[in-house]
């Protein structure tokens, strides 16, 4: 299952129907993903960490002038911080991994 923090209800639409979205960390570890999104732009710095519970790979995305908002992500433990415009064109690839584990190639 994939699971995505995405306040934007825009941004959601790109997301399709396979994704379930939550309001915070805490709801995200409930469902017990195999791959969570998090929109950086929106989500407050100091529940990052929240999300990097476990082996379970999470994927940050935001404005690519957002450098310091990329080292937040790392630090907190996200595996992969994109910036928005290509975290959207790959998002297609990242919803038909198996487990919507990201292609490591």
């Amino acid at each position: 299952m994939i699971v995505a923090y995405v306040p934007n209800l825009f941004d959601r639409s790109r997301f399709g129907a396979g994704v379930r979205f939550v309001d915070d960390p805490a709801q995200a570890m409930e469902l017990e993903p195999d791959l969570i999104l998090v929109d950086l732009d929106r989500c407050p710095a100091q529940v990052l960490g929240d999300f990097c519970t476990g082996d379970v790979p999470v994927i940050g995305f935001g404005p690519h002038v957002d450098s310091d908002g990329y080292d937040r992500a790392f630090r907190a433990g996200f595996t992969e911080v994109l910036a928005r415009s290509v975290f959207f064109k790959r998002l297609p690839q990242l919803l038909e991994q198996p487990e919507g584990r990201p292609d490591r190639r």
